[in-house]
């Protein structure tokens, strides 16, 4: 289930007369929209330490187990495999903080990228 928020201006929409007495005040409203399974495509999603993480990657692409100490990845990183109908692995990505402004991006309680 993905929950959608819509934001609407009430002095914009003629038709929706705000409840108080304030012009022009803003209403949000929530929508559930339940997605369906494609038959082809399945996503799994784990939130877990990044040491079990280094060592999934590991296990997935066939590299030897103690690798994972070689790893680096952030908090609150994302990593992101495909696995393909024969079984082949691949990483698209590994650690990618993209989504996190850089006063944000931390790794062993140090912020940014010196550490």
């Amino acid at each position: 289930v993905i929950a959608t928020t819509a934001t609407t201006n009430a002095a914009e929409d003629e038709s929706n007369k705000p409840k108080t007495p304030e012009e022009g005040t803003t209403t949000t409203t929530t929508e559930q929209t339940t997605l369906k399974p494609h038959p082809q495509h399945e996503f799994e999603i784990i939130v877990c330490h990044a040491n079990v993480i280094r060592y999934f990657f590991c296990r997935a692409l066939q590299l030897p187990p103690e690798a994972w100490l070689r790893l680096c990845t952030f908090n609150c990183s994302l990593t992101y495999f495909t696995i393909r109908p024969t079984g082949t692995v691949s990483c698209r990505m590994l650690g990618d903080i993209g989504h996190l402004p850089y006063d944000k991006c931390t790794f062993s309680m140090h912020t940014g990228f010196n550490w």
